[in-house]
């Protein structure tokens, strides 16, 4: 079987995986791997879900924003005069 280095990892991160290694239940590093690999599972913390979720509300409002300044559908054409500032009305 074949051996991986890692080196400098962060404590945080080290921490992390040691508890998630005693929560899964894996007795080595190589089943928490194949445990992660094979879940496809995104871990986040609390403070991570957040971030993303303010980032979303935003994505949104920015969008409202955007879209209530649109009378009708934009084509090509007049968005790229429009983006070229020849004024396309």
């Amino acid at each position: 079987m074949a051996t991986i280095l890692i080196k400098n990892l962060p404590d945080e991160l080290l921490k992390e995986l040691k508890r998630l290694k005693v929560e899964l239940g894996c007795r080595t590093w190589a089943e928490l791997l194949a445990k992660l690999v094979e879940s496809r599972t995104i871990l986040l913390n609390e403070d991570r879900l957040e971030e993303m979720r303010i980032g979303v509300r935003g994505f949104l409002e920015l969008r409202d924003a955007v879209s209530s300044k649109w009378v009708g559908r934009p084509t090509v054409l007049e968005e790229t005069r429009r983006s070229r500032g020849h004024g396309a009305e």
